[in-house]
């Protein structure tokens, strides 16, 4: 009876074990879903990048610094003046970073579905995150489209991609379509996220702006990508003094702060939007769009992504993945919230040349 007894212990442990590692891989983002919700922004200078992936695990964050932003009062600080209105803002100092650059401030605010599915993805998985942003500039590469020009200088530290600005004073923030910078998309059922920009005209792939971004050195430079330890090194010093030695940070490494991140557990299948609005009560902000129809978002989109291929557009038609099931709903973790916004325009077709090209940068 002992024996029998110990058994049935025992099955019952290999089950509950069994159990616990199915559901762990069911969190876990796949490599086709990190390659979609990379592709936007996969070739960012890095110091760029880095503040984009620390601020989007604060997504409420994010959303009060765009609005604040676009306050009249704000929108035309710079540089010593910014840094001075900033130091009462009690928001990560990646957040403070990324003032700077209302655009992609504004693209994060809009794309928040994006935006918290980027941070819990970091926050998961943040060497699958570093090594599909290596994956993806690489494909870039072999495209012909990451290369040396007036913005940017592409180097390779050991095997890994470094995307610095041409000018370390001026950062410029590319604007890219991913079905032509990175050649011919490997996964249909994904198709890569894309946002337009308005009144763009792209040249092989690229819209780079017509000026750059002058950088506000005290809220800037604080952090740097160690790519082979799979991590974002910091000078805690100058953290503490951007975060007003709020929070004391000691690391010399990023370290995610939950205690700061607001009512958004990991992993939530949906944002507690009323927490927002709660928070920008006091200012003139208008609510968010609680009617946004993300489903339709993303048929356009990868329809949209089909044209770009060169292949018909199937208007209405919905296309689906191996298992049968909607586009707008493939295989994915039952956390995974990330739907692409409309784009503005169609994708457009390659005009500036080259696409064919295989070669290194130049």
């Amino acid at each position: 009876m002992k024996i029998v007894f110990k058994t049935c212990i025992a099955l019952l442990l290999l089950m509950a074990s069994l159990s616990s590692v199915s559901h762990a891989d069911e969190q876990k983002f796949t490599k086709q879903q990190l390659d979609q919700m990379l592709a936007p922004i996969a070739l960012y200078p890095d110091d760029l990048l880095s503040n984009v992936l620390m601020a989007s695990t604060y997504p409420l964050d994010v959303v009060e610094a765009a609005r604040w932003r676009k306050d009249s009062a704000n929108a035309g600080l710079t540089g010593d003046a910014l840094v001075d209105a900033l130091k009462a803002k009690s928001w990560d100092p990646s957040i403070k970073a990324l003032v700077q650059f209302p655009d992609v401030l504004n693209m994060m605010s809009t794309q928040l579905d994006w935006t918290q599915t980027l941070g819990d993805a970091f926050l998961a998985q943040q060497d699958d995150v570093m090594n599909e942003v290596q994956f993806l500039r690489q494909k870039a590469d072999s495209s012909g489209h990451l290369r040396n020009n007036s913005q940017q200088t592409v180097t390779q530290d050991d095997g890994a991609y470094v995307i610095r600005p041409a000018d370390p004073d001026t950062v410029y923030v590319p604007v890219y379509e991913p079905s032509v910078v990175y050649g011919p998309w490997w996964y249909p059922d994904y198709p890569p996220y894309y946002w337009g920009y308005p009144g763009a005209v792209f040249t092989d792939g690229f819209f780079w702006g017509a000026a750059g971004i002058a950088i506000a050195g005290g809220i800037w430079g604080w952090n740097n990508w160690d790519w082979h330890h799979h991590r974002i090194d910091i000078n805690a010093n100058r953290w503490n003094r951007i975060d007003g030695d709020r929070r004391r940070m000691n690391n010399n490494f990023w370290r995610h702060d939950a205690r700061h991140r607001g009512n958004i557990p990991r992993g939530a299948k949906h944002l507690d939007r009323a927490d927002i609005e709660r928070r920008l009560q006091r200012t003139d902000h208008k609510s968010l769009n609680n009617n946004f129809n993300h489903g339709e978002q993303l048929r356009r989109n990868g329809r949209e992504f089909n044209k770009a291929r060169g292949g018909k557009a199937r208007s209405g038609q919905v296309r689906r993945g191996p298992s049968g099931k909607n586009f707008a709903k493939p295989n994915r973790p039952h956390n995974f919230r990330a739907r692409p916004h409309a784009n503005r325009s169609a994708v457009r077709a390659h005009r500036g040349g080259g696409g064919g090209r295989r070669g290194r940068r130049r």
